[in-house]
């Protein structure tokens, strides 16, 4: 196919300078004068009952645009606030996973593989620790093992990202009430269980003590009713999005519909984990069935929050990754024609950030990643 390249380029500078603007205008124009309290973040009136950050890992402003020119529209317009969010590490420009979900976990910021600790190795306080000391009911949902990264900061502390089996420990030592995607074979002993833990220790049966805990896909779909439950469907991370078996939709509504038995509200974080990996491997028709996956997932989480009235739902990313450009569509075809990948690793650019619910009007504009954290942390310490 003939491209007029310099006339595709101009329309993307365009088409994005027009984007950013209307995000950042959008939150700036319902943005209200708020107090601050130490270190600068704002304090908006609002304060919300429930939360559900959605963080679309490895998701630019590109891998968007894409999933909307396939799909004709996406449940992300439906959240009216926005702006843009930057994600550097404590230590690196280019952050990874663990260090920006640290910053969006605790408003701190730490080096890149760090697990909510410290670049001293310190453990910070996460928003659910915070949360569940105020008597909230918490959930972490994924498409990978709930040790990977991003879930893993939300709940853990340890100085490498990779030390799976003591971030499991951790995990299953602690009060979260529900606990959906991958990783089985983290909790589980290497005899006989089809786990790889060395010390013997079995804790997914230390978990059954306190919820029920699925397996399969037919374990997940009979899963009593209650106000607790973990589903760690595979033993390392699932399939990608069109042959996972359990949705991240499904997960979320589920996960809703037992926190949201909680009086006192709840702190939900679902990943949408592998867009980041499409990114990674350079593949655009993986990175848009992610994209729209977990833009699916962002709808069930609307509908809730719409009904409800009481919830504040965010979407966001931790970094963009494949720094993937997209140039040109057919808009009649739903077809991305002409688009490319500048690296098979994260990139540096800020972030999508939307928001919708109260609270959302202090999440406008330009911010930081800690910024987001901070203010996460003082809605649930209200």
């Amino acid at each position: 196919m003939t491209h007029s390249k310099s006339a595709s380029r101009a329309t993307l500078v365009a088409t994005l300078l027009a984007l950013a603007l209307t995000a950042a205008l959008s939150g700036g124009c319902a943005h209200r004068t708020a107090p601050t309290v130490e270190g600068g973040w704002p304090l908006p009136g609002e304060t919300p009952k429930n939360i559900v950050l959605m963080i679309g890992d490895g998701m630019g402003a590109a891998h968007v645009t894409a999933a909307m020119v396939e799909a004709g529209s996406l449940n992300m317009e439906r959240l009216p606030l926005g702006g843009l969010m930057s994600t550097h590490a404590e230590n690196s420009f280019l952050t990874d996973s663990a260090a920006s979900g640290t910053a969006m976990a605790t408003g701190h910021k730490t080096n890149n593989g760090m697990v909510s600790v410290t670049p001293d190795g310190a453990p910070l306080r996460t928003v659910i620790e915070h949360a569940e000391e105020k008597g909230l009911s918490t959930g972490l949902v994924a498409t990978c093992s709930i040790t990977h990264a991003t879930p893993a900061v939300f709940v853990a502390h340890a100085r490498s990202r990779d030390n799976h089996t003591e971030i499991a420990r951790q995990i299953a030592d602690s009060e979260v009430d529900v606990l959906f995607g991958g990783g089985a074979m983290y909790f589980l002993p290497r005899t006989g269980s089809g786990g790889i833990r060395d010390d013997a220790a079995d804790l997914l049966s230390a978990m059954r003590a306190r919820m029920p805990v699925a397996l399969t896909t037919e374990e997940f779909a009979a899963l009593p009713d209650g106000d607790a439950a973990a589903a760690l469907l595979y033993p390392e991370h699932p399939p990608r999005a069109s042959q996972r078996s359990v949705s991240l939709t499904d997960m979320t509504k589920r996960a809703i519909e037992i926190l949201s038995r909680d009086d006192d509200g709840f702190f939900l974080m679902v990943e949408g984990s592998q867009i980041d990996w499409a990114g990674h491997e350079n593949d655009q028709e993986w990175l848009i069935e992610e994209t729209l996956d977990f833009d699916r997932a962002v709808g069930a989480a609307m509908d809730f929050a719409e009904m409800d009235g009481e919830t504040l739902v965010i979407v966001t990313a931790d970094h963009e990754c494949g720094g993937y450009l997209l140039f040109d569509a057919s808009l009649e075809s739903r077809k991305v024609t002409w688009s490319e990948f500048g690296c098979d690793t994260h990139s540096a650019t800020i972030v999508p950030l939307l928001a919708y619910g109260p609270g959302g009007a202090g999440l406008g504009g330009i911010m930081d990643n800690t910024t987001l954290g901070r203010t996460l942390i003082d809605y649930v310490r209200r």
